[in-house]
């Protein structure tokens, strides 16, 4: 069977790939209104095991989706729960179509608060504009100290133990087939998670789940970064909505940094937890409630080989 090349510990079967849906090397599902969606399926752990298929997506909003990307998630990806990580004031803004997606479950579970403008874009255009005026001159270093409150906020670590608890619920099996190399039968359907552009809130889930399932800290660094492929359309848009209100090229450079996917608020949130828990085991244990029973019945769930 042929292989697409890819980038190390990340492969797929060619005849794998979902019709109307490409997969490219780092889990990228080409949809029509949403740039940043990502299959995490493939990835390799460090024992030599694989993440499934088809089971654990982590994107952007949903708002732009269009019937043919519902479709594809639903009937290509089996996707049967949506959690929004957004804030109140971003879901009534912008909410998930959930018409579009029939059977599917939708639950709320926020990160953060509204006082995090600078990572949940609250208040559109005007909202940005305050939040460049609060920042000044240094976006990045908003973003550093935004970064560590991601994990250690009461509300944060409230929000992230629920995602781990609603990815170990049971869930009713998507379609009557078994999936290749699964001799168990049909699997559970699989679970989608969004912020707002699927980069912050969104990646530091995939960072806490990747390290649970056992992936290297390399790759889980590499798909962090893989959003910034994806974000140019959406830095874009907002780059021509300042535009139109005299500011072009003002306030460009700024933008740039908050839309992008940065090791450097990578690092500062791991080294913030690091700093107060020891370790990032000790603070998914002690914060999460991730016990060794809960993180193996994760990787008995999510891995195959």
């Amino acid at each position: 069977m042929d292989r697409i090349p890819t980038m190390e510990g990340i492969e797929f079967e060619e005849d794998a790939l979902p019709d109307g849906a490409l997969v490219d090397d780092d889990g990228h599902i080409e949809l029509e209104g949403l740039s940043n969606t990502r299959d995490l399926g493939g990835m390799k752990t460090q024992d030599g095991r694989a993440i499934r298929r088809k089971m654990l997506i982590r994107s952007g909003a949903l708002a732009s989706a269009t019937e043919h990307d519902a479709a594809a998630l639903i009937d290509e990806y089996r996707l049967a729960k949506v959690i929004d990580l957004r804030t109140e004031e971003e879901r009534l803004k912008s909410p998930d179509p959930e018409d579009l997606f029939e059977g599917v479950e939708f639950l709320d579970i926020p990160i953060l608060n509204t006082q995090a403008l600078g990572i949940t874009r609250e208040g559109g255009v005007k909202g940005l504009l305050k939040a460049m005026k609060a920042i000044d001159s240094d976006p990045a270093g908003l973003m550093i100290e935004i970064y560590p409150s991601m994990l250690l906020d009461e509300t944060s670590a409230r929000g992230y133990a629920r995602f781990f608890d609603e990815l170990l619920k049971g869930e009713p099996s998507v379609g009557g087939d078994s999936v290749e190399g699964d001799d168990a039968g049909a699997r559970p359907g699989s679970v989608l998670w969004h912020c707002s552009a699927g980069k912050d809130r969104a990646g530091l889930a995939a960072v806490l789940l990747l390290h649970v399932l056992g992936v290297s800290r390399e790759l889980i660094v590499a798909d962090y970064l893989a959003t910034n492929k994806y974000m140019e359309s959406r830095t874009q848009e907002i780059l021509d909505s300042l535009s139109s209100y005299g500011l072009a090229g003002k306030l460009d450079e700024g933008v740039r940094v908050l839309n992008s996917a940065d090791e450097r608020f990578l690092q500062a949130a791991l080294s913030a937890v690091e700093e107060r828990y020891g370790s990032l085991d000790a603070y998914l244990s002690e914060a999460l409630g991730i016990t060794p029973e809960k993180a193996e019945a994760l990787r008995t769930r999510f891995l195959e080989g």
